[in-house]
């Protein structure tokens, strides 16, 4: 298998847009920020509550930021979330 093949089979399955501010349940293992703003609760990484608002601000526009997301509640913006 060359190179090539083997990022493919490394591209997610597929997607969600999170663009609103309800917290929700999934299982991604990725997630894209497009100006993306979080509140200090109310999301998911790898089993533990992570307060992810100190990254409000920091994150370029179209970062991703791996782990495995269980739970993702905007205050802002959106995010595309990768399913595995």
């Amino acid at each position: 298998m060359d190179r090539i093949e083997k990022q493919m089979r490394m591209v997610p399955d597929d997607f969600d847009i999170i663009s609103d501010t309800s917290a929700h349940n999934g299982d991604w293992y990725a997630i894209q920020s497009y100006n993306a703003t979080f509140p200090s609760t109310g999301n998911t990484v790898n089993g533990a509550d992570k307060n992810l608002s100190p990254l409000n601000g920091e994150l370029p526009y179209g970062d991703i930021t791996y782990g495995h997301f269980t739970k993702i509640t905007l205050s802002g913006g959106k995010v595309k979330a990768y399913k595995g």
